[in-house]
């Protein structure tokens, strides 16, 4: 049996809950599957499930999601020997301190990061690039080019209009782009999104998009920001990127019990270096190829499904290949 959330907290969103498209596939595969409300505390304690039922299921950014997830998804875990997302990989969803502390102690390369709860506690060279520990996109990123333009105004809060401290603070990185890695046990999709924000709109780092309405974020679910611009990635693909790829899938599965991660890597001076990563991530597949490790090569795919025609196919087929990597 594998157990379904309904992951209903998400369903007005562009994309729309994953519970639809993912509960049709699973039947039209023959799979036994039974869709539950796992932010309800009755329904989890009363599950009973068999040592080889799967529960599944997207818990994301949203504030109300993660208040009823910290109280739910451990329960969860106690009772299901396998799950998405995983006990080890959610522990670091959402805390880029917690991220940062996993890949050093890891030796995942990555920018030498502080934590910093004032001003005076800044000891870095300039330009620098200030974030809070929390946050999807660049919700909560700033760019500061001396010591004296970091102040804790409304402009510098970004969208939650919090303070800007805490934070995480790292020497500026001038790339052009972000590569995003969506990590399978069995290959990975890469493209590269385009940071904009010197032609754009110059208040949101790095991708220079434009923020949506706050009534869209907060009735709709839908992201802070519109998706950054987007570049194929996999003729970028060298030796020195494929290596640090089979490094994060072999920590992936084996320290993050996970098939499945999303990781944001740039190219700097010193060699590829990891931002963040993921357990929940968008799974868009923009240029519909995908890697596969088992045959060295790179696969043309036919995304579109008539499985979810609320959905944005390319999306869908990133979610289809997440539930074959645990249903194989």
């Amino acid at each position: 049996m594998i157990y379904l959330h309904k992951d209903s907290i998400y369903e007005n969103q562009t994309i729309g809950s994953w519970a639809i498209p993912i509960f049709k596939y699973l039947r039209k595969k023959g799979k036994q599957v039974k869709l539950i409300d796992a932010h309800d505390l009755e329904v989890v304690n009363n599950l009973k499930p068999n040592e080889d039922d799967l529960f599944f299921g997207r818990f994301g950014h949203d504030a109300a999601d993660k208040k009823m997830s910290k109280k739910t998804l451990p329960i969860v875990w106690k009772k299901f020997k396998n799950t998405f997302p995983s006990a080890e990989s959610y522990y670091h969803y959402d805390d880029k301190l917690k991220q940062y502390n996993f890949m050093t102690e890891n030796n995942i390369p990555c920018l030498e990061t502080f934590y910093v709860k004032s001003k005076k506690d800044i000891d870095i060279e300039f330009p620098i690039v200030m974030k809070k520990t929390w946050g999807a996109g660049s919700e909560q990123v700033n760019y500061f080019e001396t010591i004296d333009d970091v102040i804790d105004n409304k402009k510098n809060r970004g969208w939650t209009l919090q303070s800007i401290y805490p934070s995480l603070i790292q020497r500026y990185q001038d790339v052009d782009f972000d590569y995003r890695v969506l990590l399978y046990n069995s290959g990975f999709i890469i493209y590269k999104r385009l940071n904009e924000w010197k032609t754009k709109n110059k208040d949101n780092f790095p991708y220079g998009t434009e923020w949506r309405d706050r009534k869209d974020v907060l009735e709709k679910r839908k992201s802070l920001i519109h998706g950054p611009s987007l570049a194929d990635a996999f003729d970028d693909l060298n030796d020195d990127l494929m290596t640090l790829i089979k490094k994060l899938k072999d920590i992936q599965i084996n320290k993050l019990n996970s098939y499945y991660m999303s990781w944001d890597i740039i190219k700097t001076n010193d060699g590829y270096k990891v931002l963040e990563f993921s357990a929940i991530s968008t799974m868009f597949n923009p240029f519909s190829k995908f890697y596969s490790f088992s045959d060295n090569t790179i696969i043309k795919e036919n995304t579109r499904s008539v499985l979810a025609p609320i959905h944005r196919y390319k999306e869908f087929d990133g979610i289809k290949k997440l539930i074959d990597e645990y249903i194989k």
